[in-house]
């Protein structure tokens, strides 16, 4: 049987095979020793079929240790995390295995600011949770249950507090939108129709048997962009099963990749703010078309490992204006501190809205880098120090940053390869100027 997938972005496993309500309880009991007794936690979760097992399990769990709980039902990860800000709790148990096929499912794990757990924070979760030395309460310090059925609507309100988006109500904008049957399907009518945009969402039964692999990249898409092509829409939009990553669709159906609907997205962020000393926060997979953002608009950009709370933590270190990963991950600090799909779309929206341009030709003004990603599946952590270490000694000569799997850098090009935190898989990014440059790099990381 494989071992779970354990890191600081959550906790991931396949239902019937490695992933239990015994493994969820023993998350639980841990996470709410953690906060403490008497704290208050918001649980929440996406639509994945095996929901209720996990949740009823996570329930039990945090009660039992004398955690409150504040209930917001099947909901996208960033409300959870918002709710947490809203209410004051100590911290947020989300459950979900965000991109991850149909048969996963897991759990990530919040702190009070709306965030997942600090570097520090999670190895405090985890001697808990190693050590089984739980907290256990009497009958009468047993946590309570309390309901938010309005979270959603609680969260768009927020993102509608901090951006004026009267531009887009008087936009006329149309949008086809692809929520794969996620938790996207209940939040994006909600917001769509407060936008007063017209829309259509296609897969939009909330129930967790996706219509395609929740994964929103290119290969996964082929119904929104033959829909896309074939229609009259201004723009596309596709989310994850949790809805916390976005990727865009220009007006003729093309893809146009994960990085660059980041891209359009910090681009309007950026023109929006008046600091001297603009920053952007990103992971090392992400396209050099955000230092093309950064020399347009003055900013510094920093980068991290791979994963959110890498990025969040940074972004708070800095105080930076905007963050998150190529991956059409977006964290705008002035609403919070998670990936946001919704933001995603308000700001996207908002940026067609005020350009009076196309996305076609919004792009059109961007540098165009071909990035290719890969992944093969491997049985051991001295498989990948083993893959990572043949990788450098076949590219001598380039920059060579080590923070996360090695990524080696050149003048026109660079690669990143690196175990994933969320599956037993070695991860290959490349990024490069053109596409026949790109392939023969990534051809040879490949035979290494």
């Amino acid at each position: 049987m494989k071992p779970l997938i354990e890191s600081m972005s959550g906790t991931r496993g396949i239902i019937g095979e490695n992933l239990s309500p015994e493994v969820v309880l023993k998350i639980a009991k841990a996470f709410g020793t953690y906060t403490g007794r008497g704290s208050t936690v918001i649980v929440g979760g996406d639509t994945r079929v095996s929901y209720d097992m996990i949740k009823k399990a996570a329930v039990s769990g945090l009660l039992a240790v004398g955690i409150n709980i504040i209930d917001t039902g099947q909901v996208p990860t960033p409300t959870v995390q918002q709710m947490i800000r809203h209410y004051n709790a100590d911290g947020g148990l989300v459950i979900t295995a965000s991109h991850n096929p149909v048969m996963w499912n897991g759990i990530k794990l919040m702190n009070e600011s709306g965030s997942f757990l600090n570097d520090s924070e999670y190895q405090d979760y985890r001697k808990i949770y190693e050590s089984n030395q739980y907290q256990l309460v009497s009958w009468q310090e047993l946590g309570k249950v309390s309901f938010d059925d309005k979270a959603i609507e609680k969260h768009i309100d927020k993102i509608l507090s901090i951006i004026d988006t009267t531009p887009v109500k008087n936009s006329k904008l149309k949008v086809l939108i692809d929520p794969d049957n996620g938790a996207g399907c209940l939040a994006n009518p909600i917001l769509l129709e407060k936008l007063g945009v017209q829309y259509e969402m296609i897969n939009s039964e909330p129930d967790g048997v996706f219509a395609h692999n929740p994964e929103p990249l290119k290969n996964n898409l082929s119904q929104i962009i033959n829909k896309m092509a074939q229609g009259s829409y201004d723009i596309g939009f596709a989310q994850d099963a949790d809805a916390d990553r976005l990727v865009i669709l220009d007006e003729n159906g093309r893809y146009v990749g994960e990085d660059y609907s980041f891209a359009f997205c910090v681009d309007y962020i950026l023109s929006k703010e008046n600091a001297d000393n603009k920053k952007i926060v990103v992971n090392l997979s992400t396209s050099r078309v955000i230092e093309w953002l950064a020399e347009k608009y003055d900013a510094d950009v920093t980068y991290t490992k791979i994963g959110e709370p890498y990025v969040t933590q940074k972004i708070k270190e800095l105080k930076a204006d905007v963050g998150g990963e190529g991956n059409g991950g977006v964290i705008y600090p002035k609403i919070g501190w998670g990936r946001d799909s919704l933001t995603g779309i308000v700001v996207a929206l908002m940026h067609l809205a005020e350009k009076k341009m196309s996305v076609s030709g919004i792009m059109s003004q961007y540098p165009e880098y071909i990035m290719l990603r890969d992944k093969f599946e491997v049985s051991s952590k001295d498989e990948v120090a083993d893959f990572l270490i043949r990788v450098e000694d076949s590219f001598k000569g380039a920059d060579i940053d080590r923070q996360d799997g090695v990524k080696l850098m050149f003048e026109n090009s660079w690669i990143h390869v690196r175990p994933s935190n969320t599956e037993p898989v070695i991860r290959i990014f490349i990024e490069s100027e053109t596409q026949k440059s790109a392939n023969e790099l990534m051809l040879k990381v490949k035979s290494c």
